[in-house]
């Protein structure tokens, strides 16, 4: 979503409604997909604590519902796994 005038991306790396440069925007967004893809990864790995730093630094770059939900299953899953190691 453009930051300027609220408009929804068009595939484009500049606003079709306002002309805002959404450069910066776009590589922000595609670098927390990929932070979530590796928080994915490393929950199905078996690596709780990387899958819950992961998805947590995909949150604080760009929020998203999934993402949040990520990050919590993945620390709660930590939290369990510790405890099972006591």
């Amino acid at each position: 979503m453009c930051p300027v005038c609220r408009a929804r991306f068009r595939g484009s790396t500049e606003c079709s409604r306002c002309g805002a440069d959404l450069t910066i925007v776009m590589t922000l967004a595609a670098s927390s997909w990929r932070m979530r893809q590796l928080a994915r990864e490393a929950f199905t790995g078996g690596d709780p604590e990387h899958a819950r730093a992961l998805a947590s630094q995909a949150e604080s770059i760009c929020h998203t519902p999934v993402g949040k939900r990520l990050e919590e299953l993945s620390s709660l899953w930590g939290m369990l796994w510790r405890f099972g190691q006591h």
